[in-house]
């Protein structure tokens, strides 16, 4: 896991959180959230797993959720995401960000 990569990551999505119609909702099976508080809340949680060094897990956890709510990343995004996992990159991962690529 590349840090600098994570980090680059974790800034673009609270771009992203910042620039969300603060109207906007998301949801999945279990129920409807406004998309800024929920990004917001996936930020907070990616952050307390890298603050106890499982920053791949954070990673995959925070694509898994936004991928469960239907929100896409551009390219731009995605290619840190790419990055900060390295060349360890398994087939479920490629299939995830493959998910939540805007095209």
């Amino acid at each position: 896991m590349k840090k600098e990569f994570l980090e680059r990551f974790l800034f673009q999505m609270e771009e992203l959180k910042k620039k969300s119609d603060g109207d906007a909702v998301v949801y999945d099976e279990f129920g409807v959230y406004n998309k800024v508080v929920y990004i917001e809340n996936v930020l907070l949680e990616a952050r307390e797993l890298i603050k106890h060094g499982e920053k791949r897990i954070a990673l995959e956890n925070m694509l898994q959720n936004i991928n469960e709510v239907g929100i896409v990343l551009d390219v731009d995004i995605i290619a840190l995401a790419r990055k900060a996992f390295g060349e360890n990159i398994s087939s479920d991962i490629e299939e995830l960000l493959d998910a939540v690529t805007c095209k």
